[in-house]
């Protein structure tokens, strides 16, 4: 830096990847996880201390943290292509997070990589605690949460906040109705009609995890008691229908460009410290063709945004 090189390319180029193996890299990967998957915010609702003890009881608030942190690392160390974070076939977990998710043979309390099982609902970062633990209230579960979650980071299509006449949606704890018929009702609202139809039904199909990412069969009332079977199945936007998260991802894999286009804007706002605009299109588009000529692999997206004209402005 002293001597003006940082602004060559293949210096600086050279220099980001030697910043990559350095131990302190560890803070970027904290930090842009809390900025991307809002890793930041879990605990802002902590789970019911009656219906989810565990969640206390074995502090799984930091370890639902350090196996997305974890997971994350790995994948930029090695440069793993960036569909890792919608399926993978591997998971960072310890005996606790084990337990949780019903994985047997790991019985440490340190972090190691996990093979998962075959068809594991694990696989990425939507089956992870940490993001449906996030995207909950900790008592209940929303598909409209969870929903504009996945639009928001993993698709970068937010939808507008509701109407402010509009009532939010509160749980039926007796079992009357499903969170699918109530929104159904809801859509009825046509200024609620569009944006939902978006949202829910991926919602739905994350709606076999509960409020602390355990899979679940049956909604459960207060006293505990399973009253209806979850439906997780849904009809996108563009007409594709899925069963569950497995078809789920398989469809976000089909739109890995749009996923990429979504990382490289994460990535360029966490980098720049500001939002993006209307004039940023053309370097958001030439980064996200440069990272598919590239394999997707997101070692490369920090290089080619740390190297790019618009960072070095």
């Amino acid at each position: 830096a002293e001597r003006g090189l940082l602004t060559q390319e293949n210096e600086l180029r050279d220099q980001t990847l030697r910043m990559l193996e350095d131990p302190k890299a560890r803070a970027f990967v904290d930090r842009f996880t809390d900025s991307w998957l809002h890793l930041n915010d879990l605990g802002s609702m902590p789970p019911d201390s009656k219906k989810f003890k565990v969640y206390h009881d074995r502090q799984l608030k930091s370890l639902m943290k350090e196996e997305t942190r974890l997971f994350f690392e790995d994948i930029l160390k090695n440069n793993r292509s960036i569909d890792s974070f919608i399926d993978s076939d591997f998971a960072y977990l310890n005996r606790y997070m084990a337990d949780l998710y019903g994985i047997e043979g790991v019985s440490t309390d340190e972090f190691r990589r996990v093979d998962l099982p075959k068809n594991s609902p694990r696989g990425g970062v939507l089956g992870q605690a940490s993001i449906l633990t996030t995207t909950s209230n900790g008592v209940e579960t929303s598909p409209v949460v969870r929903g504009i979650w996945v639009l928001e980071n993993i698709l970068g299509t937010p939808p507008p906040p509701p109407p402010v006449d509009v009532e939010p949606l509160e749980p039926d704890v007796r079992g009357a109705t499903t969170i699918r018929e109530q929104l159904a009702k809801h859509r009825k609202v046509e200024t609620c009609a569009e944006c939902h139809r978006k949202i829910d039904p991926i919602g739905f199909a994350l709606e076999g995890f509960d409020p602390i990412g355990n899979l679940r069969r049956n909604y459960k009332n207060d006293a505990g008691k399973a009253f209806r079977k979850i439906d997780t199945s849904g009809k996108l936007v563009g007409g594709e229908t899925f069963e569950g998260i497995d078809d789920l991802k398989d469809l976000l894999l089909e739109r890995k460009d749009q996923f990429a286009r979504c990382l490289v804007e994460k990535i360029l706002t966490y980098s720049l410290g500001r939002e993006l605009g209307f004039g940023d299109r053309p370097a958001v588009n030439a980064l996200t063709e440069e990272l598919a000529d590239r394999g997707y692999g997101l070692r490369d997206l920090v290089e080619l945004v740390a190297t790019s004209e618009i960072f070095r402005k």
